[in-house]
């Protein structure tokens, strides 16, 4: 279950669906929440220069909003898919 969570996996069914889904709920908090864990990411990459980590933060979130869906419950994807669609567009637009 643990390797499933490496993003861009195929959508699980089960309890690694429900793992993933719980995975990725950060990207579905309100927009503080969400700015926090985005500063709190960006502390972990503190070593990668501005530049480089827009680009590869942008190549992520790029790849999240070009999926068919973010989340692998029909659960997840109705209570968190839109605010998460939202909250990676509007970090998306800060990096270009």
């Amino acid at each position: 279950m643990i390797e499933a969570t490496v993003h861009g996996a195929d959508i699980a069914t089960g309890d690694t669906a429900l793992l993933l889904d719980a995975d990725l709920a950060v990207l579905a908090a309100d927009p503080a929440g969400y700015s926090t864990y985005v500063a709190g990411i960006r502390s972990e990459y503190r070593n990668v220069d501005d530049e480089d980590w827009s680009s590869g933060r942008a190549q992520i979130l790029q790849a999240f909003l070009d999926r068919p869906t973010i989340y692998a419950t029909p659960s997840a994807r109705a209570h968190w898919e839109d605010r998460a669609r939202a909250n990676l567009a509007a970090e998306l637009a800060t990096l270009c």
